[in-house]
């Protein structure tokens, strides 16, 4: 005896079905270690290039920044002081990129088969969240080299990691569903990345942005959330929890405006695609 399965369409752009999401969990995942493979199964030096990659990054920042600019770390030894940004800030600008193009690279199954649209930008996380996690533990090895102990902060750290997600997720929804329509946009993305990096304290203490350049810095969220990964991390100063606060409501904004604009266009991407 057959059964039969009737597919509505939800009301309401934020009735979201969990439970529907949980029973696609192995989707998730096939979809995530398929990305993950992809990326390093070919390449010249495989997995590899999950350590080069911050390895060079903190080289570079620290001569340029640290070196030549002269710009100061907080007291913090350079390499160290950047590869805690350079971690954070990898790890969201990775996500977004692979979130943007989710949908158009994924047009086959849209097209094809039902499943939970939001499926594929959530997916597209598991290739960031590797490089975060080898990024993490060069940032353990440099703190033994540099005989730092974790404090008593470091119980924040999953704070800030949520209000990353939540940027992640937010940014990720609205930019993969916008693309679909607007395939141009792709080519924007890492311009849009490059500006926010140079509006965002990943190489450098905050300490040296001075007078009105102060403002772009302290209404960016980034900027907190990545003060607050070095601070739960590395100990650093003080956190100021009005900023924090203030990232915290601004990261749930955009989770729910980027969600709000991919229930809105999700009906219409099997169209469009």
């Amino acid at each position: 005896m057959s059964t039969r399965v009737i597919i509505k369409p939800q009301k309401g752009w934020l009735s979201i079905n969990f439970r529907e999401l949980f029973e696609f969990r192995e989707l998730i995942w096939f979809l995530a270690h398929r990305d993950i493979m992809a990326q390093y199964k070919q390449a010249f030096f495989g997995v590899a290039w999950a350590v080069i990659k911050p390895v060079f990054s903190v080289l570079a920042y620290t001569l340029v920044f640290g070196k030549v600019a002269g710009l100061s770390s907080s007291g913090i030894p350079y390499p160290l002081f950047t590869l805690c940004g350079v971690a954070a800030w990898s790890f969201f600008t990775a996500a977004i990129n692979q979130s943007t193009t989710s949908l158009i690279f994924n047009t086959n199954l849209i097209t094809k088969i039902y499943f939970p649209r939001l499926i594929l930008p959530i997916s597209s996380l598991g290739r960031g969240a590797v490089d975060f996690f080898v990024s993490f533990v060069l940032l353990v090895v440099l703190m033994a080299i540099y005989g730092f102990v974790p404090q008593s902060t470091l119980v924040f750290l999953p704070l800030f990691i949520l209000l990353e997600l939540n940027m992640i997720f937010g940014v990720g929804f609205f930019f993969s569903a916008i693309t679909v329509k607007y395939r141009d946009l792709q080519a924007a993305i890492p311009v849009i990345a490059q500006w926010w990096f140079y509006l965002t304290p990943v190489a450098w203490g905050l300490e040296n942005i001075t007078g009105r350049l102060k403002l772009f810095f302290y209404i960016n969220p980034m900027t907190w959330i990545i003060e607050g990964f070095r601070w739960s991390i590395l100990g650093v100063g003080e956190m100021d929890w009005r900023k924090v606060l203030f990232a915290g409501l601004f990261s749930f904004l955009v989770l729910f405006a980027g969600l709000y604009y991919f229930r809105k266009m999700e009906n219409e991407f099997a169209d469009i695609i």
